[in-house]
C-alpha cells in the first residue's frame, strides 16, 4: 500500500533515532546477563542475539527504503525526458 505523503527528512531522523532506542535495550540485556539477573544457557543468548542482529537487518532495510523515497532513488525515480518529468 503506498504512502499517502511522500517522506521527509524528519522521517529519516526518526528511523536514524530508534537504532538509539535499539542499542540502549541491547545493553540492559547485556547488563542483566552480567549482573546475574537473567540466567541464560549460551544457546539462548546466540539465539537472541541473532534475534536482535535480524531486527536491526529490518529496519536498516526500511530506512534504506526511506532514504530512496525521499532522494526519489530506484524504483522511486521519476522518469524525466528532455527536463520533463513524466509524474506530479
Amino acid at each position: 500500500m503506498p504512502a499517502l505523503f511522500k517522506p521527509d527528512r524528519f522521517d529519516i531522523e526518526q528511523e536514524i533515532m530508534q537504532i538509539g532506542h535499539f542499542a540502549d535495550i541491547i545493553k540492559n540485556y547485556a547488563d542483566m546477563l552480567y549482573d546475574g539477573r537473567r540466567q541464560q544457557s549460551t544457546d539462548d543468548i546466540h539465539t537472541t542475539l541473532h534475534g536482535f542482529a535480524n531486527l536491526i537487518e529490518a529496519h536498516s532495510e526500511t530506512m534504506y527504503e526511506t532514504h530512496c523515497k525521499h532522494y526519489d532513488l530506484n524504483q522511486y525515480a521519476r522518469k524525466v525526458y528532455d527536463g520533463v518529468s513524466t509524474e506530479d
